[in-house]
């Protein structure tokens, strides 16, 4: 009933014999892992959003405090990441800073230009 709501049109029956040999297939494998999706009457899932507006999917959980946790320890690491990032701009940004400073060249063209105006 869903379907043809969010297409926008009819959609074809389905065939019988598709049907027939669905029904031989068990919805559970025995002895496989039961997914929370397919049995859990209530699920919650953990989002995040950067900075950026990136939104990420942290996962589907069972609970309430296992989405919350999910987000602490994503959020610690993004917040370490950060700071990582922060300190290496800072460092590349003293590089730059030394390297400019250190090639006089186009300070000393501009000096002399300068000098050669004032005569």
């Amino acid at each position: 009933a869903e379907l043809p709501r969010s297409l926008g049109k009819p959609v074809p029956p389905v065939d019988e014999e598709l049907l027939a040999d669905m029904e031989q297939i068990p919805a559970v494998q025995e002895g496989e892992f039961r997914h929370n999706w397919g049995i859990a009457d209530k699920l919650y899932k953990s989002e995040a959003i950067d900075a950026f507006g990136m939104k990420y999917l942290l996962g589907v959980f069972d609970t309430p405090a296992e989405a919350e946790k999910a987000f602490v320890e994503w959020n610690t690491e993004y917040e370490k990441a950060r700071a990582d990032m922060k300190s290496e701009m800072q460092q590349w940004s003293k590089q730059e800073n030394a390297r400019l400073e250190a090639d006089t060249s186009g300070a000393d063209r501009i000096k002399k230009i300068l000098e050669e105006a004032r005569r």
